[in-house]
């Protein structure tokens, strides 16, 4: 009887210590996920495929325009604009992450939706995404 009463509590003990652990990787999984996401400017890597982005320090080949982002601190985002004449300028809007489930928003300085993506892999070097919209919607 001892036994299985000593037994019980090391299986409640077990189970109680892997739940802990549990919830501490996916509260640290949402920092790290937003910290990598402002890390750096991620660039548009066409090269790659249409979904690929890469960190500004990746060196990735001269282009005559790249679509970059710039996720800041307060849901700030600065992003590049290709003007009908060929040339780039920055203009800023916000983003919004969604942990659950892993969608990134990007919206103008109205709040319509610019891009709505779905992050499929974020490491130091590579933000991979799928699109989920690219059109004006406002939220």
């Amino acid at each position: 009887m001892k036994k299985r009463v000593v037994f019980i509590a090391l299986v409640v003990l077990t189970s109680l210590a892997f739940v802990n652990c549990e919830d501490k990787t996916a509260s640290n999984e949402e920092t790290s996920t937003t910290s990598l996401l402002k890390k750096d400017v991620w660039e548009h890597s066409y090269e790659e495929s249409l979904n690929t982005y890469r960190p500004l320090s990746y060196n990735l080949p001269i282009s005559r325009y790249r679509q970059s982002f710039h996720f800041e601190d307060n849901n700030v985002c600065t992003y590049s604009v290709l003007a009908p004449d060929d040339g780039h300028y920055s203009k800023e809007g916000r983003w919004e992450f969604n942990e659950e489930n892993k969608n990134l928003t990007i919206f103008d300085e109205n709040s319509k939706i610019l891009y709505d993506f779905k992050i499929v892999e974020l490491t130091e070097n590579i933000l991979k995404v799928e699109n989920i919209t690219s059109s004006t919607k406002e939220k």
